[in-house]
């Protein structure tokens, strides 16, 4: 009997020298991912929890809806099983802005947006541009220390808006979506978003790699606020998503009450609202006679960062400004894609949307791109013949 008491003592002990020493050592947020995903039955974030964040409200205060006069096309049973298999939430092809396809699974619908993760990144290029158009940022080759002073000591001060849209920084940022230590996941769950972007440090000379890191992006964040007085989800809403005809209420999660966006994840949106700001690009920056980012932005931003190189060397031919890009026989496609297989898909020869969300998405190829995101292009080839 004592020695079962004695054990039950030293286990409470421990639990509370373990709690005690996370929070010493700045890992206490790791019990709010502990309430947020493994006590939900996740292993991580997921894409529908928009709800347990603070948030801004992106209302949608001028829908259009899509044409959809054609019938819808069905998918072979092999790639609906398909697209089961691997957790999907939403699948959707559109051509000529004409519904082709439309299929939801797993108790998901049109009204339900799901989180973008990294496939956010992209809409912050955007307003990036924008601003760069409106004279508010000078130009990409302008210091990140002219607009955020931790960056004017040392080697921070060689740091460009370039290198940050390029994921060239060099900077210190830990990138997982796996381990619960890293800057990804402090970044995600915990609620000082700010001091932990501005606390990295210059590891390499900005400029030469491309290292993926989302908190180069999370700086284009604050740079954005800075240079325009607004914070990003407020400017996003006023300069893109008000103007695209969107149908649904999306959302933008905060670090915290009145806090930071988190720019480099967490804008959650439906499926066909995914497909309006891909038809931004498809239109080339223009929405119903409006050019609200310049061509120019887009010449340069949809297409891969020749300056800087892979790690090993190889050259740079899938990485932009914060976009991704492949190529199939010739034709150019730009996408923005997320943790678990998120992805809006533009080939602008085909005049064609494709836009995929879930659970679960398959591992890097050869060529650097998801194998997954290959399989929605091929499906979506199919369809349209």
């Amino acid at each position: 009997m004592k020695k079962n008491r004695k054990r039950v003592i030293l286990s409470i002990l421990f639990i509370f020298v373990l709690v005690v020493t996370h929070f010493i050592m700045g890992y206490g947020y790791i019990f709010k991912a502990m309430s947020y995903a493994y006590l939900r039955g996740q292993k991580g974030p997921g894409i529908r929890e928009h709800h347990l964040f603070e948030n801004i409200e992106l209302k949608a205060p001028k829908p259009i809806k899509w044409d959809n006069n054609l019938p819808n096309i069905s998918i072979s049973k092999k790639d609906s099983s398909f697209l089961d298999s691997i957790e999907s939430a939403g699948f959707l092809v559109i051509q000529n802005k004409e519904i082709i396809h439309e299929s939801y699974y797993n108790g998901f619908d049109e009204t339900i947006p799901t989180n973008s993760f990294s496939a956010a990144k992209s809409m912050v290029s955007l307003c990036i541009g924008i601003a760069m158009d409106e004279g508010k940022i000078g130009s990409v080759d302008q210091k990140v220390a002219d607009f955020l002073p931790e960056f004017k000591k040392g080697e921070l001060s060689k740091i460009s808006i370039r290198h940050l849209l390029t994921m060239s920084s060099g900077l210190s940022w830990t990138e997982s979506g796996k381990n619960p230590y890293s800057n990804n996941a402090e970044g995600y769950y915990g609620n000082n978003l700010r001091e932990l972007v501005m606390s990295q440090k210059a590891m390499e000379e900005p400029g030469k790699f491309f290292d993926y890191k989302s908190g180069d992006t999370q700086l284009l964040t604050y740079i954005l606020e800075e240079a325009t007085g607004i914070s990003l989800a407020n400017y996003f809403y006023d300069k893109i998503w008000s103007k695209v005809g969107v149908e649904n209420m999306g959302y933008w999660n905060l670090d915290k009450k009145g806090g930071d966006e988190k720019g480099f994840c967490c804008l959650y949106v439906t499926l066909k609202d995914y497909a309006k700001l891909a038809q931004l690009i498809l239109n080339n920056g223009e929405f119903n006679g409006e050019q609200i980012v310049s061509k120019n932005y887009l010449e340069k931003c949809l297409y891969p960062a020749k300056e800087i190189t892979e790690k090993d060397g190889e050259e740079n031919n899938r990485y932009c400004w914060q976009w991704w890009y492949a190529n199939k026989e010739g034709k150019d496609i730009h996408y923005g894609r997320g943790l678990l297989g998120q992805y809006y898909i533009i080939i602008p020869s085909d005049n064609l949307i494709i836009v995929r969300t879930g659970w679960k998405r398959k591992k890097l190829g050869e060529d650097g791109h998801p194998e997954d995101f290959w399989d929605y292009v091929r499906i979506a080839y199919e369809m349209i013949g």
